[in-house]
């Protein structure tokens, strides 16, 4: 009986080391990819022809979907057409905060850090998307 607890002793622990490695792992993947998403090019409403446009970023967590609205280089609307996400939901108010300061570059949102970094890059997204166009008819 005394071999059977140890057995199951070492078992735990090696499972608690393994688990533990891959939560390290995780979080290290999701750091990357948080800086990835903050490497997507800012676009300035001024820099965007009238227009809507969509626009989209996502990661293994995350995934979202918006359609900005930019009218004399004033965004006008943002929709939130997806955003998948775990508990990152609050991350949405940012939305507002991007209208009336009219840009995507406001601060993330506390506890829904990685939804936030994703909506603000899906934003980027869609801007960048109205320069193209703006380029065009240049």
């Amino acid at each position: 009986m005394k071999k059977f607890g140890k057995a199951l002793l070492v078992l735990a622990c090696i499972i608690g080391v393994t688990v533990a490695g891959v939560c390290l792992v995780m979080e290290k993947q999701i750091e990357n990819m948080a800086q990835q998403l903050d490497a997507v090019p800012v676009a300035t409403p001024e820099q965007v022809a009238d227009g809507t446009y969509e626009g989209t970023a996502e990661t293994p967590l995350v995934k979202v979907t918006v359609e900005v609205s930019v009218q004399d280089h004033v965004i006008r609307d943002i929709r939130l057409l997806r955003h998948e996400n775990g508990r990152g939901t609050p991350a949405e108010t940012m939305l507002s905060e991007m209208l009336r300061r009219n840009t995507s570059e406001v601060d993330t949102v506390s506890g829904a850090t990685l939804s936030s970094k994703v909506i603000r890059a899906a934003v980027r997204d869609a801007l960048a998307k109205g320069i193209a166009y703006y380029t065009i008819l240049k």
